[in-house]
């Protein structure tokens, strides 16, 4: 990266990135609609209306659920679109994700390049590009995964400080005013970042003013502290733009949202199956976090994240960079395991501390790329990287499922762990009904669990009609591969099994079984041998 000129650099970065914008907005389409969209969508929706004074505040002061715990931001953007371009609903929905996804990767990068330079930058971004689970979550999550882009944004600004002489900027502050609040906005969570920021800053300010020599160290710590003081009274109601819930008490009920959500236990919901048990979200081993950060990360991922201690010898920026990014990635697990977090749907939850691990493994590659291994360290980047990339290639649209080859992949995942817990694979059988509805010249009825996700993806198709599995009248019965390890594995082995939407080394993921009404088409129907 040294050879480069700033200038050819740049261009390079442009030219990448927005090939990088048109793939993924494009590949967007391709994926399903998720077992939350509904509701989120709904919750858009209402937050339209009532910015458009069409909705009283009152309307959002519910505890039904727990959407009122969370801030509306990327649900409106996600209306605004849809009212600009009109199509379908959860299209619309996927790309203006894809275009956050994107924008999360182009941060991680940004933030890698400017902690430990240009080439560690480079790697990190595109290992961010080749992680399966981050590209599935780009495309139809917009709760974590917007998230996720706001922490690394946060990070860059608070571990970019001159340690030597921490100074907080009028523009530094301004932007992280603005972030915090965006963060805000989408979880309660982005509190957190307040606290991290306001944490280092004044730490590194008051060390320094102890510590220094300067003549001005106090005063400049003064600033520091009057800065991030201003940061919270602005962000925090700012944080409820987009939350009316929260804008009844714009301080005190993001406060409250926030010790809420990191207390809420949902003993006796949420079945999760992890190594083979069906459990409860609030009953969950103690390993459930580090397992499943194991088993989702590429190993290429893994691998550079343990080199990246070796940045600790490049120079103070880079130590307290390695040090700032590994704090705040290991702080969320440390506390999942302490407290016994309720957490469910694999890393989800945690996916904002993905960005952190991949810009530090981003850093360790480049690391390695300095030493005398050089050479080696560059065939083994490729080859880790190469990994992921085929197993992107082979299970498009359903990278979701990546399971890491160090466990067997997926097959040996199956009936263990929780494989497409969003529901987006019921978007292809979906795909397979239509197609033979069309071939065989017969409109077809469908039904399926979960009806939402069918639903939705059915609304797509004009030879589909979808009505609830109480109504015997559907003919083809859809049905997503989750819950408890015997129950999957029965439904896998059904001799009637008319369709299978499975990963490349066969793990089914979703099934169509024939409905009540079956038996009054069959014979018309044209289906390929399974």
């Amino acid at each position: 990266m040294t050879m480069w000129s700033a200038d050819a650099h740049r261009r390079a970065a442009i030219v990448a990135s927005l090939l990088l914008l048109i793939a993924m907005v494009g590949f967007s389409r391709d994926f399903g609609f998720t077992w939350d969209e509904r509701f989120q969508q709904h919750y858009g929706e209402e937050i339209w209306d009532y910015l458009q004074g069409r909705l009283p505040r009152t309307v959002f002061d519910t505890h039904e659920g727990n959407q009122y715990l969370y801030g509306g931001l990327v649900e409106v953007v996600s209306v605004a679109a849809q009212h600009v371009v009109h199509r379908d609903t959860y299209v619309v929905r996927h790309a203006v994700n894809a275009v956050i996804g994107w924008s999360g990767i182009l941060i991680c990068g940004i933030t890698a390049g400017l902690l430990f330079g240009r080439r560690a930058g480079w790697i990190a971004a595109a290992l961010l590009t080749v992680s399966p689970r981050y590209i599935g979550d780009a495309m139809n999550n917009s709760k974590d995964l917007p998230f996720a882009a706001m922490v690394m944004v946060v990070l860059g600004i608070t571990l970019t400080l001159d340690w030597s002489r921490p100074r907080l900027s009028w523009a530094r502050t301004g932007w992280m005013a603005l972030c915090i609040a965006i963060a805000i906005n989408i979880r309660p969570l982005g509190l957190a970042l307040l606290i991290y920021a306001g944490g280092v800053i004044g730490l590194a300010s008051l060390a320094n003013a102890i510590l220094g020599s300067e003549d001005d160290r106090w005063s400049r710590f003064a600033g520091n502290v009057g800065r991030l003081v201003l940061v919270a009274v602005v962000c925090i109601p700012a944080g409820t733009i987009f939350w009316p819930y929260a804008q009844a008490q714009p301080y005190l009920r993001p406060l409250s949202a926030f010790v809420l959500i990191t207390q809420l236990q949902w003993q006796g919901a949420f079945d999760v199956l992890f190594a083979g048990q069906n459990l409860t979200a609030g009953t969950l081993p103690a390993s459930y976090v580090p397992t499943w950060l194991v088993m989702s990360l590429p190993p290429v991922v893994l691998a550079g994240f343990a080199l990246s201690w070796l940045m600790i010898k490049r120079g103070l920026r880079q130590a307290v960079g390695w040090l700032g990014l590994l704090a705040f990635a290991a702080a969320p697990v440390v506390t999942a395991i302490v407290r016994h977090a309720t957490i469910y749907d694999g890393m989800r939850h945690l996916l904002f501390i993905v960005p952190p691990i991949t810009a530090l493994a981003g850093a360790g590659w480049s690391a390695m790329l300095d030493t005398r291994a050089r050479v080696a360290g560059a065939v083994l980047l490729l080859v880790g990287m190469a990994e992921p990339i085929v197993f992107q290639v082979r299970n498009y649209p359903n990278q979701i499922v990546y399971f890491t080859p160090l466990m067997g992949g997926p097959k040996e995942a199956f009936a263990r762990y929780d494989m497409d817990y969003w529901g987006n694979s019921m978007l292809q059988a979906v795909q397979w009904a239509d197609r033979v509805a069309r071939e065989s010249g017969v409109p077809l009825i469908i039904s399926g669990n979960p009806i939402q996700a069918v639903d939705a993806d059915g609304a797509r198709f004009r030879s589909l009609m979808v009505v609830a599995r109480a109504n015997p009248t559907y003919h083809l019965d859809i049905r997503l591969m989750r819950g408890p390890s015997d129950s999957l594995r029965e439904f896998a082995a059904r001799p009637d099994l008319l369709y299978k939407v499975t990963t490349a080394d066969g793990t089914p993921l979703c099934v169509v079984i024939p409905g009540p009404a079956y038996l009054s088409v069959a014979d018309r129907l044209k289906l390929a041998p399974q």
